[in-house]
């Protein structure tokens, strides 16, 4: 973990959030600048910092997305989306769930 990532910093309970899911691996809540009526971060606890370092983590984030997607009925409008370079905002990696009505995404 990394001492001034917000995300490790979330994982570690120094900022309070909203949980979705956790697990050994992974944190799910939501995202502070949502974009859609859903926007939940699928964050992996390990600290990694881009989609092009991801390694087993990849299958572990799609499958709790695909677990969340059915459990929670988000089946009829969903996107699900990687950020990266200068996209990516906070750098411990990070799948974007967005469900329901889409207000605005670039």
């Amino acid at each position: 973990m990394m001492e001034d990532c917000v995300f490790c910093k979330i994982i570690r309970n120094e900022i309070p959030r909203q949980i979705i899911y956790e697990d050994e691996e992974f944190l799910v809540f939501p995202s502070n600048q949502p974009v859609a009526d859903i926007h939940w971060l699928i964050v992996p606890k390990r600290h990694v910092e881009t989609f092009l370092d991801l390694d087993n983590e990849t299958l572990g984030m799609t499958k709790i997305a695909q677990n969340l997607i059915k459990e929670k009925k988000l089946t009829g409008a969903y996107r699900l989306c990687f950020n990266g370079g200068k996209y990516q905002e906070v750098m411990h990696v990070h799948l974007h769930l967005l469900a329901g009505e889409i207000k605005s995404y670039t």
